[in-house]
């Protein structure tokens, strides 16, 4: 009797381990300064292994408690694995490429969504992403927005200590035709390009502005 609970506990451990998804968010891709992708929805006992591609990149998690120790990835560290138990939004950034402003961080950021096994996770390629060119930019430049087709959104300009700048509308044929914005009366420097939807920031990414 003993030696058949063994085998069946042992039989349910193999089944949910082979369930269990393995998500990678890689690190500094393309050389940029980023987590890609920067959202990610997973469900209980998933996990998310942390790919370095390039840069120096510490990474501190938000939540109270930590969702792991600040770690930094590297050539010799490639990769760091963790596995959520737990139903919860888990914020994390990089300590030398991102923020703080208020409550919350801006620059280099991501967010780990995690819900109940039985959820279906929203498919990750219709989640909207903003993109704009040229960057770095002497102040006219294109704004772009793919995914989620016929949303309203709002693009927030802040400043490196997290000021609010700028802040216009994007309507569902100017995100997919893309903006032309002039930023040129802006001074020269690093800025943040945040995506909102319904108030809540969706996407964010660095903009250099040169001078002239």
């Amino acid at each position: 009797m003993r030696l058949s609970t063994a085998l069946l506990f042992l039989s349910l451990l193999c089944g949910l381990s082979a369930s269990a998804t393995v998500y990678d968010v890689k690190i500094g891709l393309n050389g940029a300064n980023t987590y890609d992708p920067q959202n990610l929805t997973i469900k209980v006992g998933d996990a998310v292994r942390f790919v370095w591609v390039s840069g120096t990149h510490p990474t501190m998690s938000d939540s109270s408690p930590a969702a792991w120790a600040t770690f930094t990835p590297s050539a010799t560290n490639t990769n760091q694995t963790f596995t959520f138990s737990q139903v919860g939004s888990y914020g994390y950034h990089c300590t030398a490429h991102a923020v703080q402003s208020g409550s919350t961080y801006i620059g280099m950021v991501g967010n780990i969504t995690v819900q109940t096994a039985l959820a279906t996770a929203p498919a990750q390629a219709t989640a909207p992403t903003l993109s704009f060119f040229p960057n770095p930019s002497r102040g006219a430049l294109t704004v772009q927005v793919a995914g989620q087709r016929g949303q309203d959104y709002k693009l927030r300009l802040t400043n490196i200590l997290g000021r609010e700048v700028r802040a216009q509308a994007l309507r569902p044929e100017q995100a997919a035709d893309g903006l032309a914005v002039d930023l040129s009366g802006l001074p020269a420097g690093l800025y943040f390009y945040s995506l909102l939807v319904n108030d809540k920031v969706v996407s964010t990414k660095r903009l250099t502005l040169q001078g002239d």
